[in-house]
């Protein structure tokens, strides 16, 4: 451990005699003032910038204000020999939560993380930051984290899906701040499981029946080709729809029977390296009807509501919107089916037909089967086991 005297404001040496009209004081202002201490045995002054104040008065407040400035730096682990080790240390244990969430953002941003995902995360952690206003991010406890929650339940805001998400949101962005060195522990550690919402959560994603399948696509092929197209894609590719705005005539080689995913396009992109998709036999005719020979290299596959191929990417949440008008006219817009449906009736599809798990998990591009199964939660109510006979024994 080590060492220091305690600190000493210095003012010089006492004035032998006070000339008519001053004071000690003013005298003693005239001096050079400095706060003095030893550390491991070595001498520290400290000026500051002590000298330049012309005022006594001014002089000597200041003064005691550095001395117990610097007493308390040292009592609170102060190293005159390392001094940006302890101001990194200092700024770490005064840092809001603002601030963490703006690093945070910039964390994610660094690791071009999806905008949609960036707002997912800042939308929960701003509605905290907005509850515990001024708060530093050293003081947030479990127990700050649990009050949060029970209060946008109690006010009607969070479903069950809300809660589970906000949940996972908080866990990793102090993961994230653990990453960075702003704290030690993450206050999630802990949490009460039994905190849940009774509000019910609108499915969504919902696979689709045999008979909605058909009654959708039949309308798509006859009043909205783009959407026909796109929806196919998902369902015989399972990428992302944020993944197929993003993919341009140059990235698919029907020659090769390849889909060429760039970094810049992948939701999940922790190598910086493309993705490589081989094209099902099933999806290769729906492929060749675009005619992409005629379109220049640079041009997005799904660019254009009217033609499909564009020179222009597609406005984000175009393909969800004209998805959804279509159910609306149908009358299936209250089932839970969008976009995602088609990946997950594709996944349930390819399981009822004799795929592996293993299988389904390199189709959808996923790192473990865990997530694999998530799309294949609602299998039970596609498969039939009336004829299926029990083995006596």
């Amino acid at each position: 451990m080590s060492n220091y005297t305690t600190p000493k404001l210095n003012k010089g040496k006492t004035p032998l005699s006070i000339p008519k009209g001053s004071s000690k004081l003013k005298e003693l202002a005239k001096n050079v003032w400095y706060v003095s201490y030893t550390y491991d045995g070595k001498q520290f002054k400290v000026k500051a910038d002590l000298n330049r104040i012309h005022d006594p008065y001014e002089k000597e407040l200041k003064g005691e204000i550095l001395l117990e400035s610097i007493k308390q730096d040292l009592k609170n682990g102060y190293n005159p020999f390392n001094p940006l080790q302890w101001t990194e240390q200092l700024r770490k244990e005064t840092m809001t939560l603002d601030e963490a969430i703006r690093q945070f953002k910039e964390y994610h941003t660094n690791y071009h993380s999806r905008k949609k995902t960036i707002q997912t995360y800042l939308s929960k952690v701003n509605a905290l930051s907005k509850y515990f206003p001024n708060v530093l991010l050293s003081e947030i406890t479990t127990k700050n984290l649990q009050n949060f929650i029970k209060s946008k339940i109690d006010d009607g805001t969070y479903s069950q899906y809300s809660v589970r998400s906000a949940k996972r949101i908080f866990s990793t962005f102090f993961n994230v701040c653990i990453k960075l060195e702003l704290i030690k522990t993450n206050p999630m550690i802990g949490f009460d499981s039994m905190i849940r919402s009774k509000k019910i959560t609108d499915e969504r994603h919902v696979p689709f029946s045999d008979a909605d399948l058909k009654t959708i696509l039949e309308y798509l092929d006859a009043h909205d080709k783009y959407s026909a197209f796109f929806c196919r894609m998902i369902y015989y590719t399972c990428l992302r729809p944020s993944e197929i705005r993003g993919l341009k005539v140059e990235n698919i080689d029907i020659n090769a029977n390849t889909i060429t995913i760039p970094a810049s396009v992948k939701k999940v992109n922790t190598n910086d390296e493309n993705d490589y998709l081989e094209i099902n036999s099933s999806f290769i005719p729906v492929l060749k009807e675009l005619n992409l020979e005629q379109y220049p290299k640079d041009y997005y596959l799904t660019g254009s509501s009217v033609n499909i191929v564009g020179e222009k990417k597609i406005g984000e949440n175009t393909p969800y919107n004209k998805l959804i008008s279509a159910l609306k006219k149908l009358g299936l817009n209250e089932k839970g089916y969008d976009l995602y449906s088609f990946k997950h009736t594709s996944n349930i599809t390819k399981y009822k037909y004799g795929w592996t798990l293993s299988q389904i998990m390199k189709a959808n591009r996923h790192t473990n089967i865990s997530t694999t199964e998530i799309y294949l939660k609602k299998l039970g109510q596609f498969v039939d086991i009336k004829d299926k006979a029990i083995p006596v024994i």
